[in-house]
């Protein structure tokens, strides 16, 4: 029985990925769920795990961008079914080498030819899996001693001999021809590193938010004494159930609440038009080990604080394991991105376009601050700095700035949330 590999559909506007890694081996035993092929959309990189139990045949190459549902693969069951399928065709990283014509054989010996043929392939006998990694490795199956049945070489010898091969003393690296340089050898430089994949992304992303958009940044200075004390409460109050609520899931809450109040802010550019949405979705910025990426928290405004808690962290670890849908990254219409953690108090963030808003967390720090009244006193506070950026095409100034207020509003007095 086999089971066929094919790209799938990981969201509705998905049309092709590009193949940039098989995690196993041609040949390889695979077990069902383990991860077996990586590809890459214009969003998101996302492992593909094997659908069942199986030897993997490959039959497309990494580097190919292929449509959904495109074949790339076999599962097969049996040992005997892959050395077949395996041995029909030359496998996806080795293309059939240019057939030259034979010379014209001598008068009347056309016929011996063909007979040493005959005797070659006699002499030679070999699975097809042997012959294949023979001549991957371009190891002369005549060199090999053959151990199955009737002098027959099969898989072990091949790799015995490959084994063999890799054994044997190299020559030396002056003795050696230097390899073509890459690029010409510049003095101080220490790596030279590829834009492409998910940075490729985050660089077209970014230099095109800020091409197509007029990008204004609001700050201001917040008392989060308030923000504190609620969060150390959900931290007590469901400690038995261990659950860490984060500052970004209260900030989230806030970002849905003041979006609801202020729904000019929950907007985009769509042609000529400008865009409200009705629907509240709140994006959130997180790093990867190669780079960022902003999963969406959709309908964020009808979620309790806990709620926003379970999706976050369900988002967040997918993201790590690349297994995020192309759709849950999509469709924002606010972003949140918090550098507090990373000991930043204030910095300019950058539209996550399409979408007109995005706020910016920096760290709380404790200050002295002046309190108002018949009397001014100093008391230490826990403050925090926002930085609000803003499409200036279609929002301006005062309204973003009374967004801001209202955000500020709520997270010096959460109470406000319950309104």
């Amino acid at each position: 029985m086999s089971v066929e590999l094919t790209i799938p559909k990981l969201g509705m506007t998905m049309k092709e990925a590009k193949i940039t890694q098989w995690a196993k081996a041609e040949g390889e035993w695979v077990q069902k769920g383990e991860v077996i092929l990586v590809i890459e959309t214009e969003k998101i990189t996302f492992e593909v795990e094997a659908p069942a139990d199986g030897y993997l045949h490959i039959l497309a190459s990494p580097g190919k961008t292929l449509p959904v549902g495109a074949r790339v693969g076999l599962l097969l069951e049996e040992r005997e079914a892959y050395e077949a399928a395996a041995g029909a065709g030359k496998g996806p990283s080795q293309p059939s080498p240019p057939v030259e014509p034979p010379p014209p054989p001598a008068p009347g010996g056309e016929l011996a030819v063909k007979a040493s043929e005959r005797t070659e392939r006699r002499r030679v006998r070999a699975s097809p899996l042997a012959r294949k990694i023979a001549r991957d490795h371009g190891i002369e199956l005549g060199s090999i001693q053959g151990t199955g049945p009737g002098g027959r070489i099969v898989r072990a010898d091949v790799l015995r001999a490959l084994e063999e091969i890799q054994a044997a003393p190299q020559v030396p690296a002056s003795e050696m021809e230097p390899p073509p340089a890459e690029m010409p050898a510049r003095e101080g430089v220490r790596s030279v590193i590829p834009l492409e994949g998910m940075r490729k992304r985050i660089f077209t992303h970014m230099h095109q938010s800020l091409q197509e958009t007029a990008q204004m940044t609001l700050t201001c200075e917040v008392d989060a004494t308030q923000l504190v004390r609620l969060r150390e409460s959900l931290l007590r109050r469901y400690e038995k159930e261990d659950l860490r609520i984060t500052y970004n899931d209260i900030l989230v809450r806030i970002l849905a609440r003041s979006l609801l109040v202020h729904p000019e802010i929950n907007a985009s550019v769509e042609g000529d038009q400008i865009v409200q949405w009705e629907g509240i979705h709140i994006g959130v910025a997180m790093e990867l080990e190669d780079g960022l990426i902003v999963p969406v928290v959709r309908d964020a405004d009808r979620l309790s604080i806990v709620q926003i808690h379970h999706r976050l962290q369900d988002l967040f670890q997918r993201a790590r394991q690349k297994r995020l849908l192309l759709d849950e990254i999509k469709g924002g219409t606010f972003t949140l991105t918090n550098l507090g953690h990373l000991g930043i108090d204030a910095f300019t963030p950058i539209l996550n376009r399409p979408e007109s808003g995005i706020l910016g967390v920096g760290r709380i720090v404790k200050r002295p601050v002046v309190i108002p009244g018949p009397e001014d006193r100093v008391e230490i506070r826990s403050c925090m700095t926002l930085s609000l950026t803003v499409d200036h095409r279609i929002i301006d100034g005062a309204p973003a700035a009374r967004f801001l207020r209202t955000v500020a509003a709520c997270i010096e007095e959460p109470l406000l949330l319950v309104e």
